[in-house]
């Protein structure tokens, strides 16, 4: 069983860094489906910047810098020049997805891996017996800070006057814009830590334990951190809940090979995209039968 749940949290870790900025886009009108093309950028950019400089940290702030600077162009595109941000989210992922390996191969000469030879800290060592927390040994700093990001992401959206503004511009940006306020400013905002939070969780994909990044290695989990902001509800706290529940779906298909399960591979293989399709499908089903609010953020409305 500790094993199991440490699994599930070292898969849900990178995915909840990523959910959680999609979730700010989200609440102010953006349906950000470039959340994979992002992640991979992210983490091709810090084992790039890891190689090249040899510090870890240098490595996070580098990828956060670039990662920044594509969402950036991402807002220009739906904003400024007005482009459908479901399908320019599609290109971005797009993007991102086949640079990150064309720069792979320009860099080092290979299609295959490139190697870390830094890796993010660990608090306590692998192993290591303190109660509670040992579940969390041999994790990276930045699965620490995860609980702390998530209380800061709840009290910025629904505790502040910054989160009360991204809201009303998600929901009546025309009633945001005769307030005095810019959509299409706030949006830029949120689009930057958008940015700034799956440049970590692509960072801690590749710097933590794997120390490398090789090609289609994010896995789809950029589309399943935005499947969790759906599942969850758009709230804070249900994306914590959906990132979880994904990643116990995952240990659990880990789990059933590893005890040699009388299952097809491929079923095993396919088990938690499954549970998650399910678990979509039911939260969707769920919403509209209740109040429908999930898709009143499906496009800019202004």
């Amino acid at each position: 069983m500790y094993e199991f749940l440490a699994t599930a949290i070292r898969d849900a870790a990178p995915l909840l860094w990523v959910a959680l900025g999609g979730l700010i886009a989200f609440r102010v009108g953006v349906f950000n489906l470039g959340l994979e093309g992002l992640m991979a950028i992210a983490a091709f950019t810090a084992v790039a910047a890891a190689k090249a400089t040899g510090n870890v940290f240098l490595a996070v702030l580098l990828a956060i810098v670039v990662t920044v600077l594509v969402s950036i162009i991402y807002w220009a595109c739906i904003t400024i020049f007005k482009g459908d941000v479901i399908i320019v989210g599609i290109g971005l992922s797009t993007v991102g997805l086949t640079a990150t390996v064309f720069m792979l191969s320009v860099l080092y000469g290979s299609q295959a891996t490139a190697v870390s030879p830094v890796t993010l800290p660990d608090p306590l060592p692998d192993g290591a017996d303190v109660g509670v927390f040992s579940i969390l040994s041999g994790m990276s700093v930045l699965v620490w800070l995860l609980p702390l990001v998530a209380v800061g992401a709840w009290m910025l959206l629904r505790r502040s006057r910054a989160g009360l503004v991204m809201n009303a511009v998600g929901e009546f940006p025309f009633a945001a814009r005769s307030a005095g306020q810019s959509p299409t400013l706030v949006r830029l905002w949120a689009l930057i830590a958008c940015g700034a939070l799956v440049a970590i969780g692509g960072a801690q994909l590749s710097l933590d334990g794997l120390n490398s990044f090789s090609q289609d290695m994010t896995a789809g989990r950029g589309f399943l951190a935005f499947s969790a902001i759906i599942f969850g509800g758009g709230t804070v706290w249900g994306v914590v809940g959906a990132c979880m529940f994904f990643g116990l779906a995952n240990a659990l298909g880990i789990l059933a090979q590893i005890q040699g399960w009388n299952l097809p591979t491929e079923f095993l293989l396919a088990l938690p995209y499954v549970l998650t399709i399910i678990a979509v499908t039911a939260a969707a089903y769920v919403a509209k039968k209740t109040n429908g609010s999930l898709v009143s953020f499906a496009e800019l409305k202004d």
